[in-house]
């Protein structure tokens, strides 16, 4: 981690994103922290620079959500001429591209891990600058983003938690410095991220989301489009998705509650007229569902560099084939066989099909976009859903469990599952089977594969293919290791 905080100068000279007002270049290329961080604009362009560097094809731009991490989990059919992907697919970390995005990944998630350092020591070293609201914001979504890119890394180079958490894993940095954090245990690393996110949810409390809802406060820009931002609910969200990785199923449910009690008003579920193809633009991330999203207005390249089959060949083309759709829709759950046509996921995100070299492959339209609309500019990173499928998976009362999981089936397109299923424990099933359906395009399998330490999961042909507990673990960079 060494290398990566001497060059943080160097990133935060780009993230002031232009906003030269809040930058002192000196001849060494650093800045003056004095400066930036001396009214509250300077605050709102450091943390507003923060999210725009997630976008990044090394974070949530592509690797963390449509490319790397879907790869990991055999989303797609990968032709073996797409070589790096090829390789990625069958857990072989060793090639030069392979690893040189794994440098990307973990470099600039430590340098915006700094850069969230070095705001959050600012807004309590420049108290006065910040009225009570814009400091339990500012510092509130830090320290939850310092908490997400973490946990992010943490869930790609970690141990299996549920194998081995006090394995040495990776450090936890919760300070702007030079200094070589540990190498902290799974159990210890968890709990930084827990503490981290109950530490951002209690300044959140100052949230406009909780008074005007997801629109935010018209008084200012920067409170606006509260789903944009790691909100107050957004952060009970990745505490029950934290609290559910380090297997404390009692706290997962706790938070899963306090945003399903509230998604009524603030997160609900998808008009199906909404999502249809033959709307005009119809809205395939399901957007009245996302607690927090990326805004990325170059969203309409991942579509055409990765999934477009009109410009694209086998080599570069990420795409299921027709059985690597039906069979995750169908297949993995076998009381469904007549009713996946009607998912509404199937119907938004694989409604057309290509043939190439004799094989059909279904092509995926969710970052396809059609016009400006802001749901066309948005990459959800937590929804509504998730907290349905955590609820179903926690709740012990089996027929509140069931509840929760046919409310989220209905708002699907499919039917109630019989409580005789449940009673004869199929209900773990019926979760199991909507993680691969329900976070396509979005980075979220392979994490859920890792938790449970599944041995099988479905490829992108449609087949049951064996995973080992190593294949979980990717490898830490090699420049990073002489510091470890």
């Amino acid at each position: 981690m060494r290398k990566i905080l001497i060059y943080l100068s160097i990133l935060l000279t780009g993230i002031g994103w232009g906003c030269s007002d809040w930058l002192d270049v000196k001849p060494s290329d650093r800045i003056s922290e004095d400066n930036a961080f001396s009214s509250i604009a300077g605050f709102k362009n450091a943390l507003n620079g923060i999210y725009v560097e997630l976008n990044k094809d090394n974070l949530y731009g592509r690797r963390l959500t449509v490319d790397f991490v879907e790869i990991l989990a055999k989303r797609y059919h990968v032709h073996s001429e797409n070589e790096w992907a090829y390789d990625l697919m069958n857990y072989e970390y060793g090639g030069s591209t392979v690893k040189g995005y794994l440098e990307g990944i973990w470099g600039t998630a430590y340098k915006l891990i700094a850069n969230t350092n070095l705001l959050i020591k600012n807004c309590d070293q420049n108290r006065e600058v910040l009225p009570d609201d814009y400091y339990g914001i500012c510092k509130g979504e830090a320290l939850a983003l310092r908490a997400m890119l973490h946990f992010d890394l943490f869930r790609l180079f970690g141990p299996v938690y549920s194998v081995d958490s006090m394995a040495l894993s990776i450090p936890y940095y919760k300070e702007f410095s030079l200094e070589i954090a540990p190498q902290l245990s799974g159990v210890d690393f968890m709990d930084n991220v827990v503490d981290d996110l109950l530490e951002a949810s209690d300044l959140l409390e100052v949230d406009p989301i909780l008074t005007d809802g997801v629109q935010g406060s018209f008084d200012d820009y920067f409170l606006q489009d509260r789903n944009l931002r790691l909100n107050y609910y957004a952060v009970q969200g990745l505490l029950a998705r934290a609290y559910l990785y380090k297997e404390d199923k009692a706290n997962a449910l706790l938070y899963a509650k306090k945003v399903i009690e509230a998604h009524e008003n603030l997160f609900p579920w998808v008009n199906p007229m909404d999502i249809n193809a033959s709307h005009p633009s119809p809205d395939r991330i399901f957007s009245s569902e996302v607690m927090f999203a990326l805004h990325n207005t170059q969203r309409s390249s991942v579509y055409t560099t990765l999934f477009n089959a009109k410009q694209l060949k086998l080599n570069t083309l990420l795409a299921p084939t027709n059985w690597g759709v039906s069979e995750p829709f169908a297949g993995c759950n076998y009381f469904d066989q007549n009713y996946y046509r009607s998912d509404y996921r199937y119907i938004s995100n694989f409604n057309s099909s290509v043939e190439l070299n004799g094989t059909q492959y279904m092509l995926f339209h969710k970052y396809e976009t059609s016009n400006d609309s802001l749901y066309n500019q948005m990459i959800p990173l937590v929804k509504i859903s998730e907290m349905y499928l955590i609820a179903a998976e926690t709740e012990t009362d089996q027929a509140k469990a069931g509840d929760y999981i046919n409310t989220f089936r209905n708002n699907r397109g499919l039917p109630n599952v019989s409580s005789i299923w449940f009673e004869y424990g199929y209900l773990p099933d019926f979760v199991d089977a909507e993680y691969p359906k329900e976070f396509c395009g979005e980075g979220q399998l392979f994490f859920y594969y890792k938790r449970r330490n599944k041995t099988t999961i479905w490829d992108g042909d449609g087949y049951q293919k064996r995973i080992s507990t190593s294949n979980y673990v990717l490898p830490i960079p090699d420049a990073e290791l002489q510091y470890q």
